[in-house]
């Protein structure tokens, strides 16, 4: 089963330094792939024809070696007009700095008669370097078929990974019959699953996403080909639901291996405080005292730099809870709240 992270997501992409952290904790729990594939990585989208940096491919080449077991997949978004030559002369100095296999991700595009392109690139990447291949279609998402997806897999090697989304963009819960349904639609090729979790970009930018793995039929590990999750642009922020996700997928317990991740860096109160009603991690509608005065003492100390907004929001909100509960306390020495 593949399992492991995919960079995915639109925003400044992650640090190499973060991208070695991420693969170190994926050795941890035995996953096995990390996937570069930053929307926003120049080269990787809108400069697609543009070659690899000396220092892009020099990263490819640490993060290739940096652990055993878990393979650099190198993605890559051909524009709609691209031929098989020029992708392969893209990329070929990328299987010469170690990179283990390619993706090819036509997400998000605005054209649907692309299949026949797309399949033929697939397989000419294969064919060409003899490594294994993973491609997400334009049509990514959902649990039905479509004339682009019959058109896609009528041909397409059998050893492509065809990525999913699930029943939706951003699925909030993901069952084995949805996986079921979309092995059906596409010709009985069972789904490489890209789960966006904990992801922020977009219209979920103004959340901070720290909780445990969720929402997830355990038996949808026996009928997806694997999982990646694609993580938000904060590294260090998304290694606790990143933890909880992996070990999720080799059938252990996601709760405790979170609780462990999160306690481990200090930041269960932070989790708590930014969670969502629905959220396992979720402290309840009326946390006591003692909580909300942990919440405004909390330190997220090597928390990225970019979630210090929501640290500061979180302290300032448990201060004024605090506060007001100072003030009820005055008035009712034995409010019962």
């Amino acid at each position: 089963m593949i399992t492991g992270v995919i960079e995915g997501f639109y925003g400044a992409p992650w640090s190499l330094a973060d991208r070695k952290a991420c693969i170190e904790l994926l050795a941890r729990f035995d996953a096995n792939a990390y996937v570069w594939a930053g929307k926003s990585e120049p080269r990787h989208r809108d400069l697609w024809r543009d070659d690899f940096l000396p220092e892009e491919l020099d990263g490819f080449a640490e993060l290739a070696r940096h652990r055993d077991g878990v393979r650099l997949i190198v993605g890559l978004t051909p524009g709609s007009d691209a031929v098989a030559s020029e992708v392969v002369r893209k990329l070929r100095p990328a299987i010469a700095s170690g990179a283990h296999g390619i993706a090819l991700l036509f997400d998000d595009l605005p054209v649907l008669d692309a299949a026949e392109r797309h399949r033929s690139l697939a397989n000419e990447i294969e064919q060409t370097f003899a490594c294994p291949v993973w491609l997400t279609p334009t049509h990514y998402a959902g649990l039905t078929g479509s004339p682009y997806l019959d058109e896609l897999l009528n041909g397409l090697s059998s050893s492509v990974e065809v990525m999913w989304t699930g029943e939706h963009v951003v699925s909030d819960r993901i069952d084995a019959d949805h996986a079921r349904a979309r092995t059906s639609a596409c010709h009985g090729r069972a789904p490489l699953l890209w789960d966006n979790t904990p992801v922020n970009d977009a219209l979920m930018s103004e959340a901070l996403h720290l909780g445990p793995y969720s929402g997830r039929d355990p038996e949808l590990r026996d009928v997806v080909s694997g999982v990646l999750v694609n993580p938000m642009m904060f590294a260090r922020a998304s290694m606790p639901t990143v933890a909880s996700a992996m070990e999720w997928c080799r059938g252990g317990d996601a709760m405790v291996a979170w609780g462990s991740t999160i306690d481990e860096l200090g930041w269960r109160r932070l989790a708590e405080a930014t969670a969502f009603p629905d959220d396992p991690h979720w402290p309840g509608a009326r946390p006591t005292r003692e909580w909300w005065e942990e919440v405004a003492a909390a330190d997220a100390v090597d928390i990225d730099e970019a979630c210090l907004p929501w640290v500061n929001a979180v302290r300032e909100g448990a201060r004024l809870a605090v506060a007001a509960l100072d003030l009820i306390e005055r008035h009712d020495p034995d409010p019962q709240l």
